[in-house]
């Protein structure tokens, strides 16, 4: 889990591209490590690893510098990791150092604060010859990923580096054999190692069929300077074998779930056209409620992700009024057979060899994805609790996750990859109501979706059609309306018709931390005795709180409440204890909270069978 987590701008000022002093403060970034491989040329990149580098901002640079005076200043490339920056040697850099070994400090700088220096060794270097020591041979399939030893290796804003192959291609098959007379890009194995790069065994090897390549290796290097470079060519013999099928990850999954399929061979890619991987599964499915029934053979199309990996999304599909596999046809169950690789360049088809395959199709889950968006970290400050972020989130997940705990629900802080953007929902997580109305939370989704059809709902943002009906736009959990339960909620203008009555027990528990706001080390649990208390409790407050509301929340996006019911009812008809799904007037602060001396939170009536349907583990 990540936090772009806002920090304190300093008095601190960057002139003529020089990096302001050192902030000395105890949440300064501090530089771990400087990696840049030997020797450096303009467009080396040199990445830095550290704590707190976050804090640098989008537009953090680097100074280079030698008796307490900056010889050069290198912007950050676009992209970078929080935990990783790297930053590209320039032209301008190469010629203020000069060949040669250069003993200097770097520092890291940008939004007002700057690293401590950090010592290191750079080579500078304006040329640099490229040689080859060994060139993949052997056993490969297409698009394997190939290792040539040598030295001179380049990255790609270094220059360009390829791999020239000359000889013969000779079909297995007997369909004869042709000239081969091409370049590929080479690229390092690591970043800062000159000695080993990589080579993609493409089609351009005499195209799909199985077969040997006889011929010639050579590496031709040209930097961005102009200056080139050319290997030794060394001689080589690869036969290519047709694709194969290894695994499938995870072997058990569930509807908009994205299946890994290992192998090799595979082609496609959107720089390749005309190529594409099939697979061909044949065999049985067996429903989990019905018979075994005949399956395929059918061929599926999975995105291409290299030539050792391709992916297949359970598609989900709407089948007698429930959500199914739209493959399959069925909810859940079980598939046993064969699958079989066909790898397609043009009109050529190549047919691999068939392997058992056996998968499961499990019960629906529905993921959700919990975003916390820039008010939620803003509005923290108005609880005290600014340094806390990290953990009160953890305990919003925390908490929905034990609403649901019964319950194939997946509550996320990180944007999910293992399923597509239509099988999880969003739900935001911000500061103040944009509606205006003081509103704890409000799900924004258009209409009750009775049986959970839509695992894609979106709580947050603006939706205008729900705006057209005359309700709020704006969905999501607002944090500071709670500070409507105190005395003292220090937001300006009236109180808004949607907002609490206060409660002495909000003041009981957050004065402490508002008076006297939590430091980064209390909110980690680093303090001791009655602060630490205070401390621990209002974060396990404010995430409760959070977390209940969520879950409230979701469990509109569910169909709740009276599902079985009128399709305009939104909350129960009753107020009950704990109930979940109670309108917000009737959860008293403490319930939120989760207090043991509250009714805890429970879905009532009909809900738990509702979500056994729907839902279930």
């Amino acid at each position: 889990m990540r936090f772009a987590l806002a920090s304190l701008a300093l008095a601190l000022c960057a002139c003529d591209g020089a990096a302001p002093p050192p902030d000395g403060g105890d949440d300064s970034p501090v530089l771990l490590e400087v990696r840049v491989a030997r020797p450096a040329l303009d467009g080396t990149p040199i990445a830095v690893r550290g704590l707190g580098l976050d804090r640098l901002g989008l537009d953090a640079r680097l100074s280079i510098e030698r008796g307490g005076g900056s010889l050069a200043v290198l912007d950050r490339v676009p992209g970078s990791g929080e935990e990783e920056h790297v930053f590209l040697l320039d032209d301008l850099a190469v010629a203020a150092l000069g060949p040669g070994t250069h003993a200097v400090d770097v520092l890291a700088f940008g939004n007002g604060v700057a690293s401590r220096p950090f010592p290191v060794t750079l080579e500078i270097a304006t040329e640099l010859p490229v040689s080859l020591e060994e060139a993949p041979r052997g056993e490969v399939h297409r698009n394997d990923v190939a290792v040539l030893v040598g030295d001179g290796i380049l990255t790609a804003s270094e220059g360009e580096l390829t791999a020239r192959f000359v000889g013969t291609f000779t079909r297995d098959d007997g369909g004869g054999a042709g000239a081969v007379d091409v370049a590929l890009r080479v690229a390092p194995l690591e970043r800062v190692d000159r000695s080993r790069g990589v080579v993609v065994l493409t089609t351009d090897l005499g195209g799909l069929w199985p077969g040997t390549f006889e011929g010639t290796v050579q590496l031709r290097s040209r930097l961005r300077s102009g200056a080139s470079s050319e290997s030794r060519a060394i001689a080589t013999s690869l036969h290519f074998n047709p694709p194969d099928l290894y695994a499938l990850d995870p072997a058990e999954a569930t509807v908009g779930q994205v299946l890994r399929v290992r192998g090799a061979g595979f082609l496609g890619g959107p720089d390749r056209p005309d190529e594409a991987t099939l697979i061909r599964l044949e065999g049985v499915f067996t429903p989990a409620d019905a018979s075994p029934e005949s399956f395929g053979p059918r061929e599926l199309v999975p995105r291409y992700v290299s030539g050792a990996e391709v992916t297949i999304v359970v598609e989900p599909a709407i089948r007698r009024d429930q959500l199914a596999s739209e493959l399959f046809g069925h909810v859940r169950g079980r598939f046993v057979g064969t699958a079989t690789p066909i790898a397609i360049k043009g009109t050529d088809e190549l047919v691999g060899a068939s392997v058992p395959f056996g998968f499961v199709l499990g019960p629906v889950r529905q993921v959700v994805f919990v975003r916390f968006l820039p008010g939620f970290f803003s509005s923290l400050t108005s609880f005290g609790l600014a340094q806390a972020a990290a953990q009160i989130a953890l305990r919003v997940q925390a908490r929905i996750q034990d609403v649901y705990a019964r319950w194939n629900v997946d509550i996320r802080l990180d944007e999910p990859d293992d399923y597509v953007r239509s099988a999880y929902s969003l739900l935001e997580i911000g500061g103040p109501d944009p509606n205006g109305i003081g509103l704890f939370g409000y799900d924004n989704t258009p209409g009750k979706d009775i049986g959970n059809l839509r695992l894609f709902d979106s709580i947050g943002g603006t939706n205008a059609q729900t705006q057209s009906d005359g309700y709020p736009g704006y969905g999501g959990v607002f944090i500071e309306s709670f500070l409507y339960w105190s005395e003292r909620p220090g937001l300006s203008g009236e109180r808004p018709r949607g907002a609490p009555d206060a409660d002495p027990l909000f003041d009981e528990i957050f004065d402490p931390v508002r008076r006297t706001p939590a430091t980064l080390a209390e909110a980690r649990g680093e303090a001791t005795g009655a602060r630490a208390e205070a401390v621990a409790r209002a974060i396990d407050a404010l995430g409760s709180i959070i977390g209940e509301t969520a879950a409230h929340e979701l469990g509109h996006s569910f169909g709740m409440a009276q599902p079985y019911g009128s399709p305009t009812a939104y909350h129960n008809d009753f107020d009950g204890e704990g109930c979940l799904m109670d309108s917000g007037g009737n959860r008293p602060l403490a319930e939120r909270m989760g207090l043991p001396t509250a009714s805890p939170t429970t879905l009532c009536y009909d809900h738990p069978d509702y979500m056994d349907e729907i839902l279930p583990r």
